[in-house]
């Protein structure tokens, strides 16, 4: 990790915890602690009250303390205008880009067991790929690739929407292309399309699907059952359906099967966001990830080597809750909106899960996470400068 930048906005006691990430062992215990129901009570109003002034259908959320103790509520229901299906602990919802912590998790699993190295180009495994002679997977890892988003493709709207059962396939995802920002290591922007990369690079070196390798590696050992990668896998569970908000009522996206948001709209997301998940697992997950328990302590460096300006690692990246500085990652397809973070120096970890879309969940982490310190009694550190955007150089 490069500590001189990430001191630049990490205070002492928050970089000294990040650099020890996985250093030790899980924090995921046999035994779970008793949450206090009183401040249980408390999470649960404001869980409550978000919903009903967003006139969200659902939302899930789950709160981890830093005796090991965890919280999950839900409010709201799975399907709108359906009042027995509410949502439950272990409800999946589409949670988007957290798929991207799964993929970055494996790949730097594979670049343990020396299968890769970060700074190899992508024309080991891809060679006919555009300028991949020039990108490295560090660079896919962290988007600074300069490799343009698929999700900004002119025709993505029309070509994924008004086809809700097409079942995407990698080389198509691929043919939605565009300009480059920039090149190669030139700049940071966030791109759907280095995720599907990753995910391509992983399956030549394996001979497996994402799929397949998240849930040997991931989700079977760490008994993850709510979690499943859309298009790859059968979908045992029925997951929360995914709606807009519209007038007074709202829009949904189904196209009846169990694909969230539907079948067009899962498998194009691939492994830069096909995955669903319940906020216990994904609190599960977190915990697993950020206690040492998926990757070495020097993976976990790489990981969390944050860019200064960007403020993005390797499927990690810079966040705060009520002002306080933590990592993770947040996520949204379309009617869905997701969120996992956690504080490092206050040791609180922070899940919500919505099946509203186009809608803010700051605003709910902010107010989980200041119950939960008041609660404890945790004081709040002084604030901290935002990260300076980093200027987008053109591509030549």
């Amino acid at each position: 990790m490069n500590h001189h930048l990430l001191s630049r906005f990490l205070p002492a006691a928050l970089l000294a915890v990040v650099v020890a990430i996985g250093a030790t062992g899980g924090v995921l215990a046999n035994t779970t602690p008793p949450f206090d129901p009183v401040l249980a009570k408390k999470l649960q109003k404001r869980l409550d009250n978000w919903r009903e002034s967003h006139r969200a259908p659902g939302v899930a959320a789950a709160v981890r303390l830093p005796d090991g103790s965890r919280w999950v509520g839900t409010s709201g229901n799975r399907i709108v205008g359906a009042r027995t299906k509410r949502v439950l602990p272990g409800t999946p919802f589409a949670v988007g880009s957290l798929t991207k912590t799964f993929v970055a998790a494996l790949i730097l699993q594979l670049r343990e067991q020396g299968q890769l190295r970060l700074y190899d180009k992508i024309s080991t495994w891809l060679p006919d790929y555009p300028h991949a002679g020039q990108i490295t997977v560090k660079q896919l890892l962290s988007h600074r690739s300069g490799i343009y988003d698929y999700f900004a493709h002119p025709r993505y709207e029309s070509r994924v929407f008004k086809r809700p059962r097409h079942r995407w396939t990698v080389k198509e995802i691929l043919a939605l292309k565009g300009p480059r920002y920039c090149s190669p290591g030139r700049c940071y922007r966030y791109s759907n399309t280095n995720y599907v990369l990753l995910g391509e690079i992983a399956r030549r070196i394996t001979g497996k699907s994402v799929a397949g390798n998240i849930r040997e590696r991931f989700l079977g050992p760490l008994g993850l059952k709510d979690t499943y990668f859309q298009g790859e896998e059968l979908i045992r569970k029925v997951p929360a359906k995914g709606y807009w908000a519209r007038g007074r009522g709202h829009k949904g996206f189904s196209d009846g099967s169990r694909f969230r948001p539907n079948k067009s709209a899962a498998t194009v997301a691939n492994a830069a966001g096909a995955m669903v998940s319940s906020a216990r697992d994904i609190s599960d997950w977190q915990d697993a990830l950020l206690g040492g328990q998926v990757l070495s302590p020097y993976s976990m460096t790489l990981m969390t080597s944050f860019h200064p300006k960007s403020g993005y690692g390797l499927g990690m990246r810079f966040a705060r809750l009520d002002g306080i500085l933590g990592i993770g990652h947040g996520g949204s397809l379309r009617g869905y909106v997701s969120m996992m973070y956690r504080l490092h120096h206050q040791d609180i970890d922070v899940v919500v899960l919505t099946n509203l879309g186009r809608t803010n969940i700051q605003g709910l982490g902010d107010k989980l996470t200041r119950v939960s310190m008041r609660h404890l009694g945790i004081p709040r550190p002084q604030p901290l400068p935002p990260p300076v955007p980093e200027p987008v150089p053109v591509a030549s």
